[in-house]
């Protein structure tokens, strides 16, 4: 789940979806004909809102850096609503720090930290 943006607090829209990432599980809150009802889905896990994207791909991603070195197959997929924060996962910004280790930029996605890491270790082999 991704933070709201900063068009979607300045319009004052609602936050609708709570994270329980212990539990992996999204609930979404939905206000119809006066009455708040909730919908939860489970999963086999969850990052919320305040998570970072170097938590993700640690998570995530780097487990399955070495499967990849060793010739298996793997694939990362972002999948999900238009606005959830699918581009900014994968892709992240340049942070406006300077160079940085794939570990240390805050803002990095999952794309150039796998492929940092990678070119990484291929080096040190």
């Amino acid at each position: 789940c991704r933070p709201r943006n900063h068009s979607e607090k300045k319009a004052g829209s609602a936050n609708i979806i709570e994270c329980i990432g212990r539990k992996g599980e999204v609930i979404v809150k939905q206000e119809l004909h006066d009455k708040l009802t909730t919908k939860t889905f489970t999963f086999d896990r969850v990052y919320g809102p305040k998570s970072s994207q170097v938590e993700l791909y640690k998570g995530v991603v780097e487990p399955i850096i070495s499967e990849v070195l060793m010739g298996y197959n793997c694939t990362v997929f972002a999948y999900g609503q238009t606005g959830t924060g699918k581009t900014y996962t994968m892709e992240g910004e340049r942070s406006s720090e300077g160079a940085m280790s794939w570990e240390e930029d805050p803002l990095s996605g999952i794309i150039p930290r796998s492929l940092h890491q990678l070119f990484q270790q291929l080096e040190s082999q």
